[in-house]
């Protein structure tokens, strides 16, 4: 769920579906305004890293050393980036400038989503994942007080969070199916440093795929080796392709026929 993970009773436990109103504003005069920008607990989902570094003209390797530090996903193994808070005292996001935040074009979709937690929930027995929200209200916050009513659906298109959500959809299932698996199936730290290097470090993948025998190993289509090698959404893409394939057996790539499994470890 992208929500505030330190705080455990600030999200009222209602469900709410994307007709669902509430209401709420935000504005630099309210005395409240970059309150929610410090002692904040923001997981990067791999798109948010991939705008982020764009925006700050920095590798993936820089911008995870400089801004990061190590979560897990909740109830999982699976390592996630967490935004690396100053140590100003308030605990304040490096992102956050005299006007308020300094990426804002580009923030992470936690923030977009904010004052909505938001989840997916993944049932066995239905065709497809059912998304769900609730409300964050924290003590110090008066944006609940004032502002327009709004529905659910149209907080996320004026925060431009459906790119988001559209582009770490394949992340998001990785991690659902994890779950599914339940506490008493193991991950080895190889393939957890696989999954990290794979969500999270695009550059460090394109390179692995560019620099060693991945591309004689599996089939991929000549004119997604260009896509791959130019655009970092792309790359996202087959990353989450590679990973359902090596980690859960989904075949979404297809591997060479004269390859056996040694060689596929060998390249992992």
């Amino acid at each position: 769920m992208y929500a505030p993970k330190t705080k455990k009773n600030i999200i009222v436990p209602v469900e709410l579906g994307l007709d669902s109103t509430f209401t709420f504003t935000c504005t630099r005069d309210m005395p409240c305004f970059t309150r929610c920008c410090k002692n904040a607990h923001v997981i990067l989902t791999p798109f948010d890293i991939i705008r982020m570094k764009h925006r700050l003209d920095m590798s993936s390797d820089e911008f995870l050393y400089k801004y990061t530090t190590l979560g897990h996903i909740d109830k999982t193994e699976l390592p996630v980036p967490v935004i690396k808070m100053q140590e100003d005292g308030e605990n304040t996001c490096p992102f956050l400038g005299d006007s308020g935040c300094s990426i804002y074009e580009d923030r992470p979709l936690t923030c977009r989503y904010y004052p909505i937690a938001a989840g997916i929930f993944h049932n066995k027995d239905l065709a497809a994942n059912k998304r769900f929200f609730a409300l964050i209200k924290e003590d110090y916050c008066l944006g609940h007080k004032f502002g327009r009513e709004i529905t659910v659906k149209e907080w996320r298109n004026t925060q431009g969070i459906i790119p988001y959500d559209k582009a770490n959809i394949g992340w998001s299932e990785l991690i659902l199916k994890r779950k599914s698996l339940g506490p008493f199936v193991e991950i080895s730290e190889k393939s957890l440093q696989i999954f990290f290097m794979a969500c999270y470090n695009i550059d460090r993948f394109r390179r692995f795929v560019f620099d060693s025998l991945f591309l004689n190993i599996y089939v991929v289509p000549e004119e997604r080796v260009k896509k791959i090698s130019e655009d970092d959404s792309a790359m996202l893409d087959f990353a989450m392709d590679w990973l359902a394939t090596v980690l859960l057996g989904e075949k979404k790539i297809e591997i060479r026929k004269q390859v056996d499994e040694v060689d596929v470890a060998e390249a992992i």
